[in-house]
């Protein structure tokens, strides 16, 4: 069915993106955020935006918008508060179309339970696209071109020291996008000859000295992961 209106949970990046592709689609649109901050940036970008909380009744949705021809996208930045904001909605708005975000699949696999009508599993579908690339040589080609001449994106490698607080800890312990905003592609096992693995593959790798983490993102956030890391520059 057409819907007339759309509310978007969220104004971090991956909510920015649907919000720049959606906005114009709906006669009734709006930003629904958590903080004053986010408030005021919604303002700034010329869009309407309410603040809310995850304890809300939801009175203001059903006062402001027809139920009938709403649907909302949760794209809060922690993926507990899109389950939490999931499940919320859904105990007050029986049939409204929910379209949710997730870090990663266990998280998809709660938002379902939750009662989202769509999950879409951002990392691993981005790690998955960009992987596929890059075991294709001309493609990977492009994609260098691409990334080092004519964007602000870089694939980068990073060694990780033997004093790095990584050691020890698993690949999917660290939550590489909302602690450093970069997206971790691949790991070169030191212990296994230099063995490459894809993390869209499920590859839940072991972290140790001198193992090599290949990352996508903008030079500034890589070298804070760098420095976090333990890398002396």
């Amino acid at each position: 069915m057409k819907y007339n209106s759309a509310i978007v949970f969220g104004f971090n990046e991956y909510a920015k993106q649907i919000i720049r592709q959606i906005s114009g689609e709906y006669p009734n649109f709006e930003v629904f955020v958590m903080s004053e901050e986010e408030l005021t940036s919604v303002h700034a970008a010329g869009y309407e935006g309410e603040l809310f909380d995850l304890g809300e009744n939801w009175q203001s949705i059903q006062r402001r918008f027809d139920l009938n021809s709403l649907i909302v996208f949760c794209a809060l930045h922690n993926d507990a508060e899109n389950v939490f904001l999931t499940i919320s909605l859904r105990s007050v708005f029986w049939h409204l179309p929910i379209i949710a975000l997730a870090g990663e699949h266990e998280s998809a696999r709660k938002l379902k339970s939750a009662g989202a009508n769509k999950v879409m599993p951002i990392l691993q579908i981005t790690a998955g696209v960009i992987s596929e690339m890059l075991e294709k040589p001309i493609v990977n080609e492009v994609i260098h071109d691409i990334l080092y001449e004519n964007s602000a994106l870089k694939i980068a490698q990073i060694t990780v020291p033997k004093d790095s607080f990584l050691v020890g800890k698993y690949l999917y312990d660290i939550d590489w996008a909302s602690e450093f905003d970069v997206i971790v592609i691949a790991v070169v096992d030191h212990e296994l000859s230099a063995t490459f693995s894809f993390t869209s593959k499920g590859h839940n790798h072991h972290i140790d000295p001198e193992d090599i983490l290949v990352v996508i993102g903008y030079d500034d956030k890589i070298a804070i992961l760098s420095e976090a890391i333990g890398v002396q520059q």
